[in-house]
């Protein structure tokens, strides 16, 4: 069983990945190049996340893996929006 202050700073971690995604998704079609590099890095830390967040699910709770899959639904959602460039 995942510890609830354990689970609760790995998602708020997650959801500060995310935003940092969504403006780095943003800025890159507003510039249409953006910066590739922080582009990039934004998508290994989704990925890294995505990650964690199996791990977690792993050893979750029923209920702690209900919002565990939810927020694994939406970042795989932002990271088929950022290969899409959509």
């Amino acid at each position: 069983m995942t510890e609830h202050s354990h689970l609760q700073s790995t998602v708020e971690q997650i959801q500060q990945i995310m935003e940092n995604a969504e403006g780095q998704l943003t800025e890159s079609k507003r510039n249409e190049s953006g910066n590739a590099e922080e582009f990039t890095n934004a998508q290994m830390q989704l990925e890294e996340a995505n990650m964690e967040l199996e791990r977690m699910i792993a050893s979750a709770t029923n209920e702690q893996r209900d919002q565990l899959f939810r927020l694994q639904q939406r970042l795989q959602h932002l990271q088929n929006k950022m290969i899409l460039g959509i």
